[in-house]
């Protein structure tokens, strides 16, 4: 179904539900909560765009984690889409992997992650710089995602000394260098 990014919500709840006109209020609650047809109908249904145009953009940055635990099998494949547009709105970037204890981190430590997720192959010594701190708790920040498996880490000479650059890590996968 294809979804036109001007219609209003009374238009679009009638295409996602199947001719039932849902007050945006009760689909922004029903949402939040993950509810069992809302969430699944309107992932399958609806683009990003307009799935954050009715949702509102602070509440997606902050649901979208949990939310996507939630998701049923059959609507994980809708998922990707919805993953980079979070990924771009939290942290300007497409490699950051929305997971629910993302917002469980400690605010320097989600900033360490978000940053490497932005700049794919930094060395902690850069990503330090970057981001103000110093190069200890950098490497503190890094031995534990890397433990968690949060981001990888890959071994490298730059310049006649060792490094480790430092990548995302996604569920198992390896996520695209943008």
């Amino acid at each position: 179904m294809s979804v036109k990014p001007t219609e209003t919500w009374a238009t679009l709840s009638k295409k996602v539900f199947w001719d039932r006109d849902v007050p945006l209020a009760k689909w922004r609650q029903g949402i939040a909560s993950g509810h069992r047809a809302y969430l699944p109908a309107s992932i399958a249904t609806m683009s990003p765009t307009q799935f954050i145009r009715f949702y509102g953009l602070d509440a997606f940055k902050l649901g979208w984690p949990t939310l996507r635990a939630s998701l049923p099998a059959a609507t994980v494949q809708h998922a990707p889409m919805f993953d980079l547009a979070w990924s771009q709105a939290v942290g300007g970037g497409y490699n950051l992997v929305p997971t629910p204890d993302y917002y469980a981190l400690s605010p320097k430590r989600r900033a360490f992650l978000t940053h490497i997720a932005k700049t794919p192959g930094q060395s902690i010594y850069q990503a330090a710089k970057d981001l103000g701190m110093q190069y200890r708790r950098a490497h503190d920040h890094a031995q534990w995602l890397a433990q968690t498996g949060k981001i990888r880490t890959v071994e490298a000479t730059h310049n006649g000394r060792r490094q480790k650059q430092l990548f995302p890590q996604g569920k198992g996968t390896k996520i695209a260098v943008f």
